[in-house]
């Protein structure tokens, strides 16, 4: 099943689109552990997309495609920002980052889903995460 949607930059969007995908995880009965890692890690990206991609600006969207078939779930957000390099942020767990307001969201997101990485210079990323224990 492929699902694909361009939404308004709006925070007020993060749970209907999360939500969305949600229910069809649970309508194919996976884990809770499982579904809770895809709804942090997804409402994470989407709120980075937002806010750092694309600055809050209301004339800028976000577009998410999401594909779950077989034992994995693929989704990506892209938004239509400048772009980053995920490489130089800052790792939030050492002392000197502890008050720093970047980095938290892409640490989640690598620590939750089971594959991560970026395209498009930093403004599309897409997480892999697996739908059963016997890919770990």
């Amino acid at each position: 099943m492929v699902m694909k949607t361009t939404i308004a930059n709006d925070s007020r969007l993060l749970k209907e689109i999360s939500g969305k995908i949600i229910d069809i995880l649970k309508g194919k009965g996976v884990e809770e552990g499982i579904i809770f890692d895809i709804h942090v890690g997804l409402e994470e990206a989407l709120r980075n997309a937002m806010m750092h991609g694309n600055k809050w600006d209301p004339d800028k969207k976000v577009t998410v495609e999401t594909e779950i078939a077989g034992a994995a779930a693929i989704i990506c957000v892209e938004d239509e920002g400048n772009g980053f390099d995920p490489k130089i942020l800052p790792d939030p767990t050492l002392d000197e980052n502890l008050l720093k307001e970047s980095g938290r969201g892409v640490y989640l997101i690598r620590h939750l889903m089971d594959e991560v990485r970026y395209e498009n210079g930093g403004r599309r990323i897409i997480m892999t995460k697996y739908l059963d224990k016997k890919h770990f």
